[in-house]
């Protein structure tokens, strides 16, 4: 017999359990039956199925038939069920490797529980793909945007004067009103539209109000959770939202009703940014970063968005130091554009980064504009790094000459890296595939990703060069499926999750990207985009989607706890801080990597 409540407790802390509400779980947990097995005992075979079985306490061995070491099993972790080892469902013999303490369910009740909840039993097919999309996808707790909406929309038909529109929004009280055409959304007229639009130009009030509005608004659906809209509206710059069930308006969403939603939040860190008038002031507001990102984790953030949000306040912070450089310094001598690559250009930076930046120009600079353009990027970067975005390891920033040209010089950057391709120059050149305009002209941007991603397509020996170097970069898996541990200089050993975890993912999007033409950064919209394009089966990406959201997740989860710590936040993962089952799936995880790194190896023939 056994403490039904403490099974159950103990069964809500292991996956996929956990998704199991309270009443299911001590259902659960009332079934199980307990047994002790000493040191060498064997407990099961695999074939015939035997139900499940839970380690309580203690650790298992599973052998093959011939006692061949093929897996082991930690407290909190299951065996019984089918197992897949490098793809092969295989029969196994399981094993005390220590004394162990067992909860078992037996084979009817497995299969009914996996009958019943869709969840557990996708979980249980054992296989790569599964097991790391359910731990990727675990639930979490949103507030949707609809939460957010106080009243009804205040809707007016297209055809009526702006004059109608205006005493409406006085009547009502709102600073904004949504125009319906037909029946459906037609647009938008906020205060500000009506300051700029009317009485500025001095417009005839009792013209009709689509003739301001702004029409075909962004919008959002009513499920989306609020760091949809929050996104939105960082990357836009909007201040209203309307808010849709199907077609039909529910009401809008302001920035202000994100904020008082919850009182530290990315936007008011971004809004504040910008009212900033010197560096030191911008110092003391990034203070308020490792609070924020901490906050972010631990309230269960999509990776993705975490990932975003942390850029666009990096964004933010070059910008508005851009904006009091040109203040300082004069205006430019010539367009420009400020570029980012990396993790910033992806959108994908976390607590720990450091700046890769440059400049390109509009053509060559004279003399006393390449001086103007050299204080711009020492103002800028020696900013960024009191900001606490240390500076480049490998110099790639606009302190650096070498990445302030114009972009005639970066086309021949590329142009060399391409046309004399060697593993060197290559790896040093794919940083710069991953490339974001953050302010100025866009367009430089665009024609030199067009330029350099149409060349890389086109040369099947530069992209050969590019496929070994992302082969360089191999998971943290070694032989038997065990984690290969780095010292990562202060005599700790641990997994390297950003080089052996999350590099080699972005290496493989981006040479899928590479081959399909794509000149998006983000890695998931790369995925998107590959697959849209039909260079990459739905399934494959979706592997590589979940490996990464699974992968970062526990990084960015261990960063926080370092952070609450009062330590620095590293990439380094002890693997002894890792629960035998977050073990598993994080090998899981690896695994699909190495399949993914095994077939790009095979299509450019790197054996």
């Amino acid at each position: 017999m056994h403490d039904v409540n403490l099974a159950a407790e103990f069964l809500h802390t292991i996956m996929p359990f956990n998704s199991l509400q309270s009443g299911d779980l001590h259902a659960l947990a009332n079934k199980l039956e307990v047994a002790y097995y000493p040191q060498g005992k064997m407990i099961l075979s695999s074939n015939p199925p035997p139900g499940l079985a839970i380690i309580r306490k203690g650790a298992v061995r599973l052998v093959d038939a011939a006692h061949k070491f093929l897996d082991k099993r930690s407290e909190g972790e299951m065996f019984g069920h089918q197992v897949f080892l490098h793809g092969e469902q295989r029969d196994y013999v399981a094993e005390a490797e220590e004394d162990c303490l067992v909860w078992h369910l037996s084979q009817a009740d497995f299969e009914a529980l996996c009958e019943q909840q869709e969840l557990i039993s996708e979980f249980f097919s054992s296989h790569l793909k599964k097991r790391v999309s359910v731990a990727a996808h675990v639930q979490r707790s949103v507030t949707h945007v609809r939460d957010l909406l106080k009243r009804d929309p205040v809707l007016i038909d297209s055809k009526a004067s702006i004059r109608e529109a205006a005493r409406l929004m006085s009547r009502e009280n709102v600073s904004s009103v949504l125009v319906m055409r037909e029946g459906l959304l037609g647009g938008i007229v906020t205060d500000k539209d009506l300051r700029q639009r009317v009485l500025a130009v001095d417009l005839d009030p009792n013209a009709a109000i689509e003739e301001v509005m702004t029409a075909n608004p962004r919008t959002l659906a009513a499920d989306a959770d609020v760091d949809a809209a929050l996104l939105l509206m960082m990357r836009q710059n909007y201040h209203h939202l309307p808010i849709l069930d199907g077609d039909r308006p529910l009401g809008l969403v302001t920035a202000g009703d994100i904020l008082r939603a919850q009182s530290e939040h990315p936007l008011r860190l971004v809004r504040d940014i910008y009212k900033k008038k010197s560096v030191d002031e911008l110092v003391v507001l990034s203070r308020r970063l490792p609070t924020l990102f901490v906050r972010l984790v631990n309230l269960g953030r999509d990776v993705e968005q975490i990932g975003c949000m942390v850029t666009h306040i990096t964004d933010a912070f070059t910008v508005r130091l851009l904006q009091l450089a040109e203040a300082e310094f004069g205006p430019p001598p010539m367009s420009y554009a400020w570029v980012v690559f990396g993790s910033q250009a992806r959108e994908e930076q976390t607590a720990k980064t450091d700046q890769d930046n440059g400049i390109v120009l509009e053509r060559r600079a004279t003399e006393a504009e390449a001086r103007y353009f050299a204080k711009l990027a020492d103002f800028v970067c020696g900013g960024l790094d009191k900001l606490g975005y240390e500076f480049c390891p490998g110099e790639v920033m606009a302190l650096n000459v070498k990445w302030r040209v114009s972009l005639a010089k970066w086309k021949r950057h590329f142009d060399r890296w391409i046309e004399v391709p060697e593993p060197k120059s290559v790896m040093h050149s794919s940083i710069f595939f991953d490339m974001r305009c953050v302010r100025g002209n866009s367009e430089l941007v665009d024609e030199l990703l067009d330029y350099a991603v149409g060349r890389a397509k086109r040369n099947r020996i530069f992209r050969r060069f590019m496929a070994a170097n992302v082969m360089s970069h191999r998971p943290p898996i070694g032989f038997f499926r065990r984690f290969v541990q780095e010292d990562d200089g202060s005599h700790t050993e641990g997994l390297n999750l950003k080089h052996r975890g999350i590099v080699p993912i972005t290496d493989l999007v981006r040479m899928r990207a590479l081959e399909a033409g794509i000149t998006a950064a983000n890695t998931f919209r790369r995925l998107e985009q590959v697959v849209a394009a039909g260079e990459m089966n739905e399934n494959d990406a979706s592997s590589l989607r979940d490996a990464l959201i699974l992968i970062n997740r526990i990084r960015l989860n261990f960063q926080a706890e370092q952070m609450v710590a009062g330590q620095k936040p590293g990439n380094f993962v002890p693997t002894e801080e890792l629960s035998p089952l977050m073990r598993r799936n994080l090998k899981a995880a690896f695994m699909l990597v190495v399949e993914a790194q095994n077939a790009l190896s095979s299509r450019y023939q790197l054996h």
